[in-house]
């Protein structure tokens, strides 16, 4: 079949390309080109100058075709933009998934198809067919496991993808891509986010959106413990860097981005039973509400047994067996049927 791999740079899509090439397919490779490095990017730091000239050299390695779109004008609508005003609003934003849902797998999707192809991306996940309905699962190596980034992934692309290192473990892709003399073979993995490659989220935010206003660091009761610089420098569940200090441990309780107040308290009042989840999506179909489930609300979350209640509107309500802790406004709620992905959406 032909297959259009989505080529990062890194060595899990090198892998992915090679395993595709190796078993007959007809491959082509495509990078995005997301963003315009003011500076230069760490090595490593996915899609950068740098990743996209890896891609090229695997590709040369390969013998397969190589393309390269630019999409830095989408990214900035679908991605960057999005996640400056998240921040903005007391939210902490998992850019990553906005990039899977609104560019990987929506603009390259369409571009592979166009071309009677079927899209590859180097994700560790894994794509099953039962009866004729496609489901996401988790990965074999559960410590690279990306399935949490993909909850939005439904029917209409599940029957089109294909995640060839999903039943791999790391050192395994990196022996497909040593076996395949690939230049990326012992290229470190990308760790930040790519548009912000120095790691300092708080001064992405004030590059692009300006200089923000502080405000005060207060109580459950609304007593003034002290003063911040403002609530995009803040994430519920932090406990270092807030300026203030009680008799106990202190964490970020909520954020307050209307009052610019950053609400603190001690441990026992940052854990939560129950919250809603904003835009839920699933993979084939909700669950039954008597039915327990596992959801994870971060990613190194292990997960935690739930019941959803989900309304017409996508609007779900997850009620927790026990009370989990940092539950974050603006990460991904994602819930399992053990290894099956089911869907997840946004905490309110």
């Amino acid at each position: 079949m032909r297959v259009v791999v989505a080529m990062s740079g890194g060595v899990d899509s090198s892998a992915a390309a090679a395993l595709l090439k190796e078993q007959g397919h007809d491959v082509i490779g495509m990078t995005l080109r997301v963003w315009s490095y003011e500076d230069k990017a760490k090595c490593g730091s996915c899609c950068s100058p740098d990743d996209i000239e890896d891609a090229r050299r695997v590709a040369e390695t390969l013998g397969i075709p190589f393309y390269v779109a630019n999409v830095e004008e989408l990214f900035k609508e679908r991605v960057v933009s999005p996640f400056v005003q998240s921040y903005l609003q007391g939210r902490t934003p998992i850019p990553c998934v906005a990039c899977n849902q609104d560019v990987k797998f929506n603009f390259l999707l369409k571009r592979a198809r166009a071309l009677g192809a079927r899209l590859a991306t180097g994700h560790y996940a894994r794509v099953a067919e039962e009866g004729g309905r496609y489901f996401l699962e988790r990965a074999v190596d559960a410590a690279k496991d990306q399935s949490y980034f993909l909850f939005t992934l439904g029917q209409e692309e599940l029957r089109d993808l294909e995640f060839p290192v999903g039943g791999l473990t790391k050192s395994e892709v990196r022996q497909v891509a040593e076996r395949h003399g690939l230049p990326t073979s012992r290229k470190p993995e990308s760790m930040e986010i790519c548009f912000v490659p120095d790691g300092d989220y708080a001064g992405f935010v004030e590059r692009v959106a300006g200089p923000q206003p502080g405000g005060d660091v207060v109580d459950t009761e609304g007593r003034k413990l002290g003063d911040h610089d403002g609530v995009h420098r803040f994430t519920v569940g932090q406990r270092r860097g807030l300026g203030v200090t009680g008799l106990v441990p202190l964490y970020v309780q909520r954020l307050d981005a209307a009052s610019r107040q950053v609400v603190v308290g001690p441990v026992e009042e940052v854990t939560r039973t129950r919250f809603d989840v904003l835009g839920t999506r699933w993979v084939d179909a909700p669950p039954a509400e008597d039915r327990t489930v596992q959801v994870r609300i971060r990613h190194r979350h292990a997960g935690a047994a739930a019941r959803v209640r989900v309304d017409a509107h996508g609007r779900s309500a997850v009620h927790l067996e026990a009370p989990a802790r940092a539950v974050t406004p603006g990460q991904a709620a994602v819930f399992y049927d053990g290894d099956r992905v089911l869907g997840g959406g946004w905490i309110a």
